[in-house]
């Protein structure tokens, strides 16, 4: 019942029938994924910059935010190492909130590494070139953000009386 509330609540898409996701510069012909019915728009490409880079993130951040898009984290984000053995990755991921709450932009960005030994306890990692970057609008995926300004308002419930 939620979910029909938020799919009537709001259009998926910005006037003329056409999906509002930002795009970063040079990015205007990278494969693209839509679902206006699920109200959800995708891109990803390849930045030519070398890892930790964060300029993606710095781009969207000043894009977004003036227009009241709400960084879901107290702190900025960070990269942060997945993975073990041969391969691994790091991992950067940070989520806006629109001013309606009703979609949020994700914005994931991947460094592959491979490990290899080289003798005696010594590891060696060769990162791949490149970081692959995934960047989605999508209806809000927890009720808890799409709701949380609203419950923060609101007083606190007192106990339940039974009769």
């Amino acid at each position: 019942m939620l979910i029909a509330w938020v799919q009537r609540a709001r259009p998926a898409s910005g006037p003329a029938g056409k999906l509002t996701l930002p795009r970063y510069p040079g990015t205007e012909s990278a494969p693209c994924q839509t679902s206006p019915n699920l109200g959800m728009e995708k891109y990803w490409f390849t930045l030519n910059e070398d890892y930790p880079s964060k300029s993606v993130y710095y781009w969207y951040k000043n894009e977004l935010e003036p227009r009241g898009y709400v960084l879901v984290t107290q702190r900025e984000p960070d990269w942060v190492r997945r993975g073990s053995g041969d391969k691994s990755y790091d991992l950067f991921q940070a989520t806006w909130l629109e001013p309606g709450r009703l979609f949020q932009i994700d914005l994931q960005m991947v460094s592959t590494v491979t490990r290899a030994s080289e003798g005696e306890g010594v590891v060696v990692e060769q990162r791949e070139p490149g970081i692959k970057v995934y960047v989605t609008r999508q209806r809000v995926m927890h009720p808890e953000l799409m709701f949380g300004e609203e419950r923060e308002k609101r007083p606190p419930r007192s106990e339940i009386e039974l009769r």
